[in-house]
């Protein structure tokens, strides 16, 4: 079975999905500068502890956060993703920080207080630690923000200390405390200074299909960074081998057996192919108008539109 190949389309997507390796693979990490805000949203104080002053950055601090920061751009689940607007309130605080560093404490306390917002609405989300820091690399121009949700209690002990009206917090290392090859990071990202195409590299364990609603699994994302995720030709894949496969058996009462089995079939082949054309493919295997419609429409809705995409045969 042919599927047809939108030329300009698939440069776009093959572009794209080049320029990610912009950030992927740092080398030689240093941290110049990091700091750590306490969003605790299950005491009864409605405020989080922002810290006035930033962390001396020791090798110990450098040595882990660098290795957080190559494990979190060399996951496999890591995303692309650009902020839906330009005034938004992350975007505006980060790009501030690139304009003149000396703007970091200041607007660290900012992004704090833009990601407690909705962990004080949602109290099901679990407290934790916001780590800022910006950090550069030698195989790469500029400098990078670094944004970790994270809960530091397993590796460091905090220590709040107040002094003429100032909050310091800072961390102190217990034991070896490096991330293990199996530990995953749950939430962070990285902002690149601002970019005709993407923003920041995204990781967050807890996105599913990458759908838009709004909810606890994706407040990170959605709620605090206001931005839009750029699907690979990975995740592309995914979606549409798991999304059909999930419409096939819901309507699988509406489907003849053997239109059922085709279906999944050419899904099996379509992956294989080098481009899947989703509205050819839902033209060739599905007869009814109305079940195709409910298909390509189900596909929308759920993060997958009417594209041409080259698979991802790993």
């Amino acid at each position: 079975m042919l599927f047809e190949i939108v030329s300009d389309k698939i440069i776009s997507i093959s572009v794209l999905e080049d320029t990610v390796h912009f950030m992927r693979n740092p080398e030689g990490i240093q941290l110049q500068k990091l700091i750590v805000h306490i969003l605790d949203n299950s005491s009864a104080s409605s405020e989080p502890t922002l810290s006035d002053i930033d962390c001396t950055v020791d090798s110990t601090l450098n040595d882990f956060f660098a290795a957080h920061i190559q494990k979190a751009l060399d996951d496999e689940n890591a995303k692309i993703a650009k902020f839906s607007d330009e005034q938004r309130p992350v975007r505006v605080a980060c790009a501030q920080v690139f304009e003149r560093n000396d703007r970091f404490i200041r607007n660290s306390k900012r992004l704090a207080t833009s990601l407690f917002t909705p962990m004080r609405q949602t109290r099901v989300i679990s407290a934790g630690d916001m780590v800022v820091c910006l950090y550069s690399a030698e195989n790469y121009e500029g400098q990078f923000i670094g944004i970790f949700k994270m809960d530091l209690s397993s590796a460091f002990t905090h220590a709040v200390r107040r002094h003429d009206g100032e909050v310091r917090v800072e961390i102190k290392p217990q034991g070896n405390v490096l991330p293990s090859p199996k530990q995953k990071v749950q939430k962070c990202v990285f902002v690149r200074p601002p970019s005709n195409d993407y923003d920041m590299v995204i990781l967050d364990n807890q996105i599913a299909h990458l759908h838009d609603a709004s909810g606890v699994a994706n407040f990170f994302c959605r709620t605090f960074l206001e931005c839009e995720l750029w699907q690979s030709n990975k995740d592309k894949t995914k979606l549409f081998r798991t999304l059909t496969s999930k419409w096939v058996k819901q309507n699988y009462e509406l489907l003849a057996p053997a239109q059922a089995d085709v279906i999944g079939s050419a899904a099996r082949n379509a992956i294989l192919s080098e481009a899947v054309n989703v509205r050819e493919f839902a033209n060739v295997t599905i007869t009814d108008e109305n079940l195709r419609s409910q298909f390509l429409r189900y596909l929308r809705e759920n993060r997958l539109e009417d594209v041409t995409f080259s698979p991802d045969h790993e």
